[in-house]
């Protein structure tokens, strides 16, 4: 049986924490062989990673990725993403039809679609998360309260404002309410500001103390991209 090597294109230092140390021990438990992470290069004359700021710059490192990890006879390479919907720019491949699409898991299938036929290999599976990843933080809040002792009552107002929501991914994407703004206004914004929030190490430390299985209970579109991981 040949190894299984998937290779994950992050767009920031958060999501390739939790790619390092929650999803790859996950993957590997689960008959995976391997699993790298690599930033998207947003200046290579600076050398500068993390954040999509183009889709050329993305499609620039896939290639990359893809030339350098050819499959053989003792290895099969997958490819993927762990890129945010919310701010994701407005050219990737159908991005501007999908915003016609109500349903947001939909509209965010669309553009997956959209992304993987314009790669053209049947071995990448694109991921972009709705709406972006602190969707899966907000699936354990009381956790945040380890690291920002002081904020319990913020962090309650704001458990108590997304039981009305009760689906994490469905959080919306406006400006002030994303999910990160959110968190953000909980832990920074008492009367007495006792913290400056860190979403590498928070998202990180939240995500592994829920662990994947309950997240892939609690996020739909998550849960479907670790299947097809799985799977493939």
């Amino acid at each position: 049986m040949k190894m299984k090597i998937i290779h994950v294109l992050c767009e920031g230092q958060t999501e390739q924490g939790f790619v390092e140390n929650v999803l790859k021990p996950y993957l590997i438990e689960n008959g995976v062989t391997a699993v790298k992470s690599v930033l998207v290069l947003t200046s290579r004359k600076e050398n500068a990673r993390g954040g999509v700021v183009s889709f050329q710059k993305v499609v620039n490192d896939i290639s990359i990725m893809m030339k350098s990890n050819d499959d053989n006879d003792s290895e099969r390479h997958i490819f993927t993403t762990m890129f945010d919907l919310y701010a994701l720019p407005g050219n990737f491949p159908g991005y501007e039809d999908a915003q016609r699409i109500s349903d947001k898991y939909a509209r965010v299938a669309a553009i997956e679609k959209a992304f993987a036929e314009y790669i053209g290999l049947n071995r990448f599976i694109p991921y972009i998360q709705l709406h972006e990843f602190e969707a899966l933080v907000l699936c354990g809040l009381d956790f945040l309260k380890e690291l920002y002792k002081g904020c319990d009552k913020q962090i309650e107002l704001l458990k108590s404002d997304l039981n009305k929501i009760d689906n994490p991914e469905l959080v919306n994407d406006k400006p002030q309410t994303a999910p990160s703004k959110r968190i953000i206004k909980a832990i920074e914004g008492g009367k007495k500001k006792l913290y400056n929030y860190d979403k590498p190490k928070s998202g990180r430390f939240v995500t592994q103390n829920i662990g994947i299985d309950e997240l892939r209970v609690r996020c739909r579109h998550f849960d479907e991209w670790v299947g097809k991981l799985l799977s493939v």
